[in-house]
């Protein structure tokens, strides 16, 4: 998505929001929690980028800070 096309229908109708989806009232960012489920544990908010396509309604988020990045690193489980 980050080069403008979308990587499930191949479309080039892709847009770029730079704070990311808002959820809540919060404003721009989402969550990042250490998934005990309780939403206290909260780390912060983080800003991210989001594409969508408007063809297939696909949505990719990314977060671009390298420090955010880091601490994921150290507090997530890895996949595969």
């Amino acid at each position: 998505m980050k080069n403008g096309q979308c990587p499930k229908c191949n479309s080039s109708n892709v847009f770029r929001y730079g704070n990311g989806v808002r959820f809540g009232e919060d404003g721009g960012g989402d969550s990042l929690t250490d998934f005990t489920g309780d939403v206290s544990h909260l780390i912060r908010y983080v800003a991210y980028e989001s594409y969508a396509c408007l063809d297939c309604g696909y949505l990719e988020d990314y977060i671009p800070d390298a420090a955010t990045l880091q601490e994921i690193q150290k507090k997530w489980t890895k996949f595969a």
